[in-house]
């Protein structure tokens, strides 16, 4: 403990200077820290909204849009497909779950999804309050919407606030659901007939026999809606497919692509592509704070270098009192490894602190990632107190070599 005293002293008399090292490692540290829980998070969520999808079907255009638009819900459609074509690849051999999309209006920002239950399921997602819906113009909200059964509201044409609004047909929330961290949290969720009635168009041929039926079960509501429906000028936006395997995610594509009008992305593929652009842009502030760190660990060395000078007297001293050179070697090194804890201690306060209070304004964040990040801020924190160590190593062999009786003699 006396070592250690002697070490926060002598930090404490050049207090500027010891600031400063701490400032810089603890910026730099907060930099590495964000850029880490920032890329996590995201690469997190992407796993989390594609949950299995290996094919997005859509119309003609960008794979990589159709991917977004349709999977992720961040861009806008390529187009629409018609349902009757999207019906045949749904009933393929190699499909082992489809799930059909109807895009076309929002409610404040928040989607207005056509689709069936099961597209829900596929992310776990159960019910908070109320039921799902069990006829056309019944919604189900997402945990993000903020909406609760019983609210009725219009759709405005578009996927971005600010279109015409569909006065003669107001939806009726008849559910919410909890959180599940996934793009169905900002969603509102409806039967196809609904997205499709609004405009115009329709999925039913309702039968004598059944048309009045109602049904009870979703998995019903379910295969009413796929077995009543036909061509008939009906168009949906897209259909995401789980195929049987491996073989079926290199062979539907293909087929689909050469036989048919419609358009087979491999989300997997499509978002590997994606990230590796914007991997420049993390890589890029991943150099800046190994930079700082490097620039922080250059200031701690700088500022234990340049003491000695001034305190070759003290440690000629300490070793004429019985100061081993060990001893001395150890005392000068604890001022480096305490400088760089204390910047690491800092920076880890600031860049976590920093993120989640940015995740609490930005929701897609807040269910960031947890096991990875905490693997990556071990690592970095292993780097820090390294560098904090390789600063001081240098100044403290050289302060273990003080010649007291030279030192003395010249005083």
């Amino acid at each position: 403990m006396k070592d250690i005293s002697l070490s926060l002293r002598s930090l404490a008399a050049r207090k500027l200077a010891s600031l400063l090292a701490v400032l810089l490692t603890a910026f730099g540290v907060m930099m590495a820290l964000v850029v880490m829980q920032f890329t996590a998070a995201v690469q997190e969520r992407l796993a989390r909204d594609g949950s299995g999808i290996d094919i997005v079907v859509g119309a003609k255009g960008s794979p990589l849009q159709l991917v977004l638009s349709a999977l992720y819900h961040a861009d806008v459609p390529t187009g629409n497909i018609p349902y009757a074509e999207a019906q045949k690849w749904m009933q393929h051999p190699q499909v082992r779950a489809a799930y059909p999309l109807a895009l076309g209006d929002n409610w404040r920002g928040f989607r207005i999804v056509g689709t069936t239950v099961d597209y829900m399921q596929n992310y776990g997602a159960e019910l908070a309050a109320g039921r799902f819906w069990q006829k056309p113009f019944e919604a189900v909200a997402g945990a993000d919407s903020g909406l609760s059964p019983g609210v009725r509201f219009t759709g405005a044409h578009g996927l971005a606030e600010g279109g015409h609004h569909h006065e003669e047909h107001a939806y009726t929330i008849v559910g919410t659901l909890k959180p599940t961290g996934s793009v169905v949290d900002r969603l509102i969720l409806t039967s196809l007939d609904s997205v499709l009635e609004l405009h115009g168009q329709s999925l039913h041929a309702h039968d004598d026999d059944d048309g009045d039926e109602e049904h009870e079960h979703h998995d019903d509501e379910h295969e009413h809606e796929l077995e009543h429906a036909h061509g008939g000028g009906a168009d949906i936006t897209a259909i995401l497919i789980k195929t049987s395997g491996p073989i079926a995610n290199i062979n539907l594509p293909r087929s689909i692509n050469q036989s048919s009008a419609l358009i087979a992305a491999n989300p997997a593929l499509e978002m590997a592509r994606l990230s590796a652009v914007f991997g420049v842009g993390t890589r890029a502030l991943g150099l800046i704070s190994a930079f700082l760190i490097g620039l922080a660990a250059l200031g701690i060395f700088a500022g234990i270098a340049g003491s000695l000078e001034n305190r070759q007297a003290d440690l000629a001293v300490l070793r004429a009192l019985g100061y081993t050179p060990l001893r001395l070697f150890r005392i000068v090194l604890y001022e480096g490894i305490f400088l760089a804890a204390c910047g690491l201690a800092l920076g880890l306060a600031l860049g976590i602190g920093g993120y989640d209070l940015a995740a609490g304004h930005l929701p897609a964040l807040a269910h960031g990632a947890a096991a990875g990040f905490q693997v990556s801020w071990a690592w970095l924190s292993a780097a820090v107190l390294f560098a904090g160590l390789l600063a001081s190593t240098l100044p403290a062999l050289r302060a273990a070599r003080t010649a007291p009786a030279d030192m003395l003699r010249l005083r």
